[in-house]
């Protein structure tokens, strides 16, 4: 079917018409440069304990005050805080996420996580992931001690955050934590992948049911000790039903159901004391 034109105001309409597509076109085009076409991007933050003694403050030491600056930061700069699970959700269902997220985690599950981070989480209305090591939780579930300073999660505490709906709760391996004969859960020069994979599977199985059983948790994304990652593990961690998987490699994260391997190597920034909130911000966010 021919369309005739007839003049100036047909000529003006499609003039309108053209002009509005190419609108269109280039705001399209804006966004998928702004994520690189990669995906959402996707900072994750990684921090560990949050205590109050000014002596001990490190690379993996943060004290609660700074803690608050930095979820204040997050607020007021328009970031929403989700869980590695949505992350998944994302890819696996395509169900939404928000417009700045990011993902606040907390390793080895110290007491401290629920003594002060989990407050300071809900004051801003964040969330956060917290990994835990069972060999802990199972010494300090035996021993209880209520010094946040030093002090692991217990069983109990660990369903009290779950419960919160503010943590979601993760596998940072029962009893590999350690650098001695092997670094984390690494597999060693000399050890077969059979004999690694039986290892690994075993440690993390057990962990997680203790934590299916004494937390009423069955964890889905997992942390690797000291990011120390092996090719081998994510086949170990696809058979045991985790969906994603924790490394310390810093980068920002692109997530896309297209991509849907880079679940199993999620980047974090780790946030050590003694820096500013403002320049650790801005160095860790870039552009995002």
């Amino acid at each position: 079917m021919r369309i005739m034109i007839s003049g100036w105001r047909g000529i003006l309409t499609v003039v309108g018409i053209v002009v509005l597509a190419a609108m269109l076109v280039a705001v399209c085009c804006v966004h998928v440069a702004c994520s690189g076409g990669q995906g959402v991007a996707v900072p994750i933050l990684m921090y560990h304990s949050v205590g109050y003694n000014p002596r001990v403050q490190s690379q993996y030491i943060l004290s609660p005050e700074v803690f608050e600056e930095d979820m204040r930061w997050l607020s007021e700069h328009g970031y929403t805080a989700v869980f590695v699970s949505d992350l998944v959700n994302y890819v696996s269902r395509k169900t939404a996420l928000p417009d700045k997220p990011v993902v606040i985690t907390l390793d080895d599950g110290f007491l401290n996580n629920r003594t002060y981070a989990l407050p300071i989480l809900q004051r801003y209305g964040m969330r956060g992931v917290v990994s835990v090591v069972g060999s802990f939780s199972e010494e300090y579930s035996r021993n209880p001690d209520p010094d946040p300073s030093y002090a692991y999660l217990t069983w109990e505490d660990i369903s009290f955050l779950a419960e919160s709906g503010s943590i979601e709760i993760g596998n940072h391996t029962y009893e590999m934590h350690s650098m001695g004969k092997r670094t984390g859960c690494m597999r060693l020069a000399e050890e077969s992948v059979a004999a690694y994979s039986a290892a690994l599977s075993n440690d993390l199985s057990k962990l997680q049911s203790m934590l299916t059983e004494k937390a009423g948790v069955t964890p889905s994304v997992f942390a690797y000790p000291y990011g120390a990652v092996s090719q081998e593990a994510v086949f170990v961690l696809q058979s045991l039903g985790f969906s994603a998987a924790l490394t310390c490699t810093e980068k920002i994260n692109f997530i896309s159901p297209t991509a849907p391997e880079r679940l199993y190597h999620l980047g974090r920034f780790n946030r050590p004391a003694g820096e500013p909130t403002e320049d650790f911000m801005n160095r860790v966010m870039g552009g995002t």
